[in-house]
């Protein structure tokens, strides 16, 4: 691959052309790295309420907290999140947060 130190020796158009190529390069990497997060993922709770009265507890790692409405993953099945629920602990007396979440509507 030539850079711009070998398009000296090319003619005025596809030298042109060439730079305009790496400069476009050049600031479409610079867009990735603005996306890339700066922190890394942060693991989140989850109760998985189903319609039964059953719950379940999962967690997964997140770039940011999920907000009331948002859809997250787990495996191959979708759940919205409906807020934040608190369950007592064993021999504890803060209670453990979780963000409360129901199958999302088909």
């Amino acid at each position: 691959m030539r850079g711009r130190e070998e398009a000296g020796g090319l003619a005025d158009g596809e030298r042109s052309r060439r730079s305009s190529a790496i400069d476009a390069m050049v600031g479409y990497v610079q867009l990735l790295k603005e996306t890339v997060p700066t922190a890394p993922p942060r693991r989140y709770a989850f109760k998985l309420e189903f319609p039964d009265g059953r719950w379940d507890v999962a967690e997964q790692a997140l770039d940011s907290e999920p907000r009331v409405g948002d859809l997250i993953w787990f495996g191959a099945a979708a759940w919205q999140v409906l807020g934040h629920r608190q369950v007592p602990r064993m021999r504890a007396e803060t209670p453990h947060t979780f963000l409360a979440c129901a199958p999302a509507a088909a």
